[in-house]
Parts: C-alpha cells; sequence; structure tokens
C-alpha cells in the first residue's frame, strides 16, 4: 500500500454474489470478449464436420449401389 492508497478512503467491499451468479457473469463476459472469433471457429468446425459426414454417406452410397461400369 503506497502513501496515497492510504489517503484515499477505503472502498466497501464488494457484496458477495452467489456461485450460481458468478458463473452467469463470467460466461457472459466471456461471451463478450470472445464472441466474433469463437463464433466464427465453432460454425467452422460444425461446417466441416457436416461435409465430412456428407462426403462418407455419398462414398457409402456409391459403395452401396455397386459398380456401374462393371
Amino acid at each position: 500500500m503506497g502513501i496515497f492508497d492510504r489517503s484515499r478512503p477505503q472502498e466497501a467491499d464488494p457484496p458477495a454474489t452467489e456461485p450460481p451468479e458468478r458463473a452467469a457473469l463470467a460466461r457472459d463476459e466471456a461471451a463478450d470478449a470472445f464472441a466474433d472469433p469463437v463464433e466464427r471457429a465453432r460454425d467452422d468446425a460444425e461446417r466441416r464436420i457436416w461435409q465430412e459426414r456428407e462426403d462418407r454417406a455419398a462414398a457409402e452410397r456409391m459403395i452401396s449401389e455397386g459398380d456401374p461400369w462393371g
């Protein structure tokens, strides 16, 4: 504590909040802080997963139909 800190009146401790309230506040602050890049990354990951599933399904359909040139 410095000299100037001693001359200022001390602030009262902030009121204690319940753990669920603190968690909600932390989640909201994190969402505000990281919203754009995180949302973009999540959307890209979901799109990539969806495309991989579609590709696998298309490959399975081609295999199950047999050889069209045979």
